[in-house]
């Protein structure tokens, strides 16, 4: 919620002046003598006498609500964006059975597939440190063991493709399992080089560049395509590889005779087919050990690959103002009306 005229919240200050200073226009108070009151303060109180301020409550609470009404609340709606330029690109992720070995972070250790998982989201929708989105532009992703797989198309809607990352996890077949890192870049520059200009959700969307950022822990061992097959096809479509080669020291629980033990596991990344892969097409090989690094490597390709045109937005907004305002009514009205009848005070 917000508010339009957040200043009206200093009348606020004045409503407790109402109850305490004795205005010239209110009407003197009178009273009865008595020669003792002892007996009136340990009487037994009635009902009545126990609601006596309630006018007073409600009138105040009354008059919280029509200063609140005057602050003008508000909420967003919807938010419209006219977005006019943007990148298309693909987000190739390695999921093979080797993504299952943990990093350790703190006292914890966590699987390279689920930090992979936090840094790819942090980067389509953004957090509040350096990753602030990609909000206009045409997202699509691919996952990758021994085959490849398309789990989102080229969009827009990147809640579909969000609730696809979060869901994503490595292979359970031990037959489907392996690298296939060839397979998996041609078929995301096949899905980047079909895409038509013209057919873009939003009118006048102009596609600025094209890219695929891959992402693996090992080195390709499967699939139809080399690295370098694939990286052809990318740039005879003028398409931009940033390729990740995720490692780092990582371990696997074991159990063993003597219970559960964590045995270190080696990189498998090959850098140089990576960095090949990358240089070939125009793009950059980063490497990342951690998950810090990580995240400041998808900071740096969100700073390399930023439209230069503004998107525009405007935002639907719903005015709340009458219901705070009818419930102030209301209660100032109930607080007058039982003042002047069942909790009306005499003399």
């Amino acid at each position: 919620m917000t508010f339009q005229t957040p200043m009206a919240f200093v009348l606020l200050f004045l409503i407790p002046l109402i109850f305490l200073i004795p205005f010239p226009f209110r009407k003197r108070s009178y009273g009865l003598n008595f020669s003792s009151t002892y007996q009136l303060k340990i009487g037994v109180k009635s009902l009545r006498q126990r609601f006596i301020l309630l006018p007073k409550i409600l009138m105040a609470a009354g008059l919280i609500l029509a200063v609140t009404a005057l602050a003008r609340p508000g909420e967003s709606l919807d938010e419209t964006r006219n977005v006019t330029e943007g990148v298309a690109m693909e987000l190739v992720l390695d999921r093979s059975g080797s993504m299952n070995a943990e990093l350790q972070q703190g006292k914890n250790y966590i699987r390279r597939i689920d930090i992979v998982k936090k840094t790819v989201l942090d980067f389509v929708i953004g957090t509040d440190s350096e990753l602030p989105g990609r909000p206009d532009d045409l997202i699509g992703l691919i996952a990758f063991a021994r085959y490849a797989d398309t789990l989102s198309p080229i969009s827009m809607s990147h809640k579909i493709i969000s609730e696809f990352i979060d869901s994503l996890d490595t292979v359970k077949i031990e037959s489907e399992d392996g690298t296939a890192i060839g397979d998996a870049v041609a078929l995301a520059a096949a899905r980047l080089k079909s895409i038509d200009e013209k057919k873009q959700e939003g009118k006048g969307y102009t596609i600025k560049s094209k890219i695929i950022i891959l992402l693996t822990d090992g080195e390709n061992n499967a699939g139809k395509y080399s690295p370098g097959e694939a990286a052809e096809l990318a740039e005879k479509w003028g398409i931009k590889i940033y390729a990740i080669g995720f490692a780092g020291e990582a371990s696997y629980v074991t159990d063993s005779f003597f219970g559960p033990k964590r045995i270190p596991v080696g990189s498998a990344v090959n850098s140089d087919v990576l960095k090949q892969l990358s240089e070939q097409t125009g793009g950059t090989y980063f490497h990342a050990d951690t998950a810090e690094e990580l995240e400041k490597v998808y900071t740096e390709i969100d700073k390399l690959e930023k439209s230069e045109l503004v998107s525009y937005s405007h935002i639907e907004y719903k005015e709340l103002f009458p219901g705070f305002l009818f419930f102030s009514l209301v209660l100032i009205s109930v607080s007058k009306l039982l003042s002047l009848t069942v909790l009306r005070r005499l003399p």
